[in-house]
């Protein structure tokens, strides 16, 4: 079962808070402003923005980043 999934992904590029985080707390991700992460920190809007660039952001796309992203939640413990 994915830690991270598309609407996860989806839910952080389209944050109104610059400074959105995607973090892992209890079991399940949540997006909130960087200076409340409290819990695993697995990216920020910031850095995802940097990776992703201006192309479009298709389902096949955000399935993709969630899939790396779940790979980094698990690599740091999740």
């Amino acid at each position: 079962m994915s830690v991270v999934g598309r609407d996860e992904v989806r839910a952080l590029l389209e944050s109104p808070s610059p400074d959105a985080t995607l973090v892992l707390v209890g079991g399940r991700c949540e997006v909130v402003p960087e200076s409340r992460a409290e819990g695993l920190v697995i990216v920020s809007r910031r850095d995802l923005e940097g990776v992703v660039g201006d192309g479009p952001m298709d389902d096949r796309r955000l399935g993709e980043l969630a899939d790396q992203l779940d790979t980094v939640a698990r690599d740091l413990g999740a």
